[in-house]
């Protein structure tokens, strides 16, 4: 799983988001924990050697402690917390700088020549390394601070305070009677520049992970947003086809129930069938919803569960070759002629083109046929399906009443965003003319294929 893949999923999961919050506090505790580990049993065996003065030791042992302690209490405030440190640093550095030096001169000069932690014999210029003036402890806390100011973006924190503490101790080496060496000008230079960088590539990278952890929840969001759209699209075209032929048919009934009762049974029976296809539709677009979403354990106990209740088949996801029976089921309408250019097989079949065309080509006739019944107040509607290159035309129009707001993208009811929206998931182009009086006349055309497998997906009813 990748890392943006992998953010995207914490964000969704309650477990995993208190997981997420918990690495933090358990990294500040063990880099805490770590820091006095490195500095506190150094800075005792320094501290308590023979010579050294109880204030410098005292100072060496507090900054020791002190300083994880800071680390771990001050989290919250990074830019403060490493300066605080960087300043206990300082001050060690320099109390111990001005009194250890002083305080074992005399202990280097006048000890005996056979201890092995005198200044002279072999073994004294080990016991100067060690705790001659120039010498401190591993400022583990310190360093930590660097970096982890500097993962948090307060850099300028950061930089200022590593640049104090090295010009500190370089200027005020020279007052204290230090000649700090050019090797340790050195070491101290390139720990710090080291220390510092390897707080900038961890801040590139968090910045990195963040990005990604940003840019995967922004496609989650649009994922959700496309699916909203097209459950939308698919419930307004099913219902709203289904639902006006059902309005007009019960106008029919109430109004020949008493002079016409066998018209009025027919138009009761078109009821009941258009609310039997309507719900079939519905349920198709359901399990379509169901299917994406679920895996295929979910889909075998569905299909188990479907062949015990002897559930009615879903319906097929219609497509060109229902527009004769779509025009023929429709009442109340006007003259609806269809003109099927479509290459005819051997077989007496027409050619289709790929399914999400086939299934967007359907829904947009019929939803700018039950436009044309509900709103146009037309005599008479034309359909043109033809297929040119690669490309599939539609052609729809008719001679009603048209309107200046449609053409022209105003006040447009969700039938037409809807068939615009069906049309920019396949890159197609979508064009409506329509005039008051003058009727209207609709434009579609589509890929004739359609290779990708999400749109075909969003496509499809």
């Amino acid at each position: 799983m990748s890392r943006s893949w992998r953010a995207a999923a914490e964000a969704s999961d309650p477990d995993a988001d208190r997981r997420v919050r918990r690495r933090p506090r358990l990294l500040l505790v063990a880099l805490s924990v770590l820091a006095l580990l490195l500095q506190l049993p150094f800075a005792v065996f320094m501290a308590t050697h023979d010579g050294v003065d109880a204030l410098a030791g005292g100072v060496r042992i507090a900054v020791a402690l002190l300083s994880p302690m800071i680390f771990l209490l001050c989290a919250r405030w990074p830019g403060p917390r490493v300066a605080i440190i960087a300043g206990l640093t300082l001050v060690d550095f320099v109390v111990w700088a001005a009194l250890a030096g002083s305080s074992l001169s005399g202990a280097w000069s006048h000890g005996p020549s056979n201890r092995p932690w005198s200044g002279e014999g072999p073994g004294g210029m080990w016991a100067q390394g060690l705790t001659g003036p120039e010498m401190t402890p591993f400022y583990a806390a310190f360093l930590f601070a660097l970096v982890v100011a500097m993962v948090r973006g307060h850099q300028i924190w950061a930089i200022a305070s590593a640049a104090g503490v090295w010009l500190g101790a370089l200027l005020l080496g020279p007052f204290l009677g230090v000649d700090w060496s050019v090797g340790r000008v050195a070491s101290a230079t390139i720990g710090l520049l080291m220390t510092l960088s390897i707080g900038a590539f961890a801040r590139r990278r968090h910045e990195g992970r963040r990005l990604a952890a940003e840019e995967a929840q922004a496609r989650h969001q649009e994922v959700i947003a496309a699916e909203r759209l097209r459950i939308a699209r698919d419930l307004h075209d099913v219902l709203g086809h289904s639902l006006s032929q059902i309005n007009v048919q019960a106008g029919v009934g109430e109004h020949l129930i008493d002079r016409d009762p066998e018209q009025a049974r027919r138009a009761l029976a078109a009821i009941k069938e258009l609310s039997r296809t309507g719900l079939n539709e519905v349920r198709s677009v359901l399990h379509t919803m169901r299917s994406d979403a679920a895996g295929p354990s979910d889909l075998d106990s569905d299909a188990a569960s479907a062949d015990a209740g002897a559930a009615e088949p879903l319906a097929p996801v219609p497509g060109l070759d229902e527009l004769p029976a779509l025009i023929a089921a429709m009442t109340g309408r006007p003259a609806i002629h269809l003109d099927d250019r479509r290459e005819l097989r051997a077989d007496g079949t027409r050619e289709n083109p790929g399914s999400a065309a086939d299934a967007a080509a359907y829904r947009i006739v019929q939803e700018a046929l039950t436009n044309m019944v509900r709103h146009a107040a037309a005599s008479q509607a034309n359909v043109r399906v033809f297929r040119e290159g690669e490309f599939l035309h539609l052609e729809i129009s008719d001679d009603g009443q048209g309107t200046e707001n449609a053409m022209h993208g105003r006040d447009e009811g969700t039938g037409i965003i809807g068939m615009r929206e069906r049309t920019k998931l396949l890159h197609g182009t979508f064009a409506i003319t329509s005039a008051s009086g003058d009727g209207t006349h609709i434009s579609v055309r589509l890929p004739w294929t359609s290779g990708h497998g999400r749109t075909d997906r969003q496509a499809q009813a």
